[in-house]
């Protein structure tokens, strides 16, 4: 799959916020916080990618 420059930084941009979520569950626990950085991630992926 050949990937223009505004997807690569799309991809960026949602990993970032993934992993933003991720750190925030880490940190209080709540399991809301990384749902919401792991689907960020996917609409992300969808919109920009396909």
């Amino acid at each position: 799959m050949k990937m223009v420059p505004y997807q690569i930084v799309a991809v960026s941009g949602s990993l970032l916020l993934m992993l933003s979520g991720l750190l925030r569950f880490f940190g209080s626990g709540n399991p809301k916080e990384l749902a919401i950085g792991v689907l960020y991630f996917f609409a992300n992926l969808i919109i920009f990618c396909l």
